[in-house]
């Protein structure tokens, strides 16, 4: 995964004809709470409530995290549990994470690794997450606004069905504002998440987003 494969996973997604997506508004909020541990070590909980009406067939999302991480310099490596229910779907992940910055310039790149179990599913998929993103400051103090921006793509190695769909399945992208009050970090901002389909038109949620982090 690189710089330039995200960038034509983004390309495909926006030059998809607009008939072939299904477009729904959506309201997201993220929250998580950071404990620092000591020794660069840290637990983190995490929340996401994804509203998306009763007129969207996947149904709204509840998804909670439990991470333990630790800092390695510029590198930061996390492993946690994932349980989410969507719609009437439940699902249980374990998840791998590395977080780094590239020296010399204002781009971050997230890799993730997730084994998927979904209820009345016997089959464990695993799936790559990718995100590339920025973050310009718009003020000269450290705790000012900061002007963000991200794209992740979504690689299915091995469905959780036989005959479910690999490969590129979903592109994830947001801009926003993000700014640090003491303790506190906020988010605003706009995600457009597509869900990438064979054979149907493409899903596509806007979704206003919240995002709260408490620093312990």
């Amino acid at each position: 995964m690189n710089i330039r494969l995200l960038g034509a996973a983004l390309a495909v997604s926006l030059s998809t004809p607009a008939l072939a997506e299904e477009n729904r508004l959506e309201g997201w909020f993220e929250g998580a709470i950071v404990k620092d541990l000591g020794s660069k070590t840290f637990v983190e909980f995490q929340t996401q409530q994804r509203a998306r009406g009763d007129s969207n067939p996947i149904g709204d999302n509840q998804t909670y995290r439990l991470w333990l991480g630790r800092k390695f310099g510029k590198v930061t490596v996390m492993g946690g549990v994932h349980r989410s229910k969507e719609g009437s779907t439940r699902e249980t992940r374990l998840i791998q994470q590395a977080s780094y910055s590239f020296a010399g310039t204002p781009l971050k790149g997230r890799t993730r690794l997730e084994q998927r179990f979904i209820e009345d599913t016997a089959r464990t998929g695993w799936r790559v997450r990718q995100r590339l993103g920025v973050a310009f400051p718009l003020t000269n103090e450290d705790d000012g606004w900061t002007l963000a921006g991200n794209a992740e793509g979504f690689w299915t190695l091995r469905a959780t069905s036989r005959t479910g769909q690999e490969g590129l399945t979903g592109l994830r992208t947001f801009v926003g504002f993000e700014r640090s009050f003491g303790k506190l970090d906020l988010e605003l901002g706009y995600t457009r998440q597509q869900n990438i389909r064979d054979n149907a038109p493409d899903r596509v949620g806007h979704a206003p987003t919240l995002g709260l982090t408490i620093n312990l």
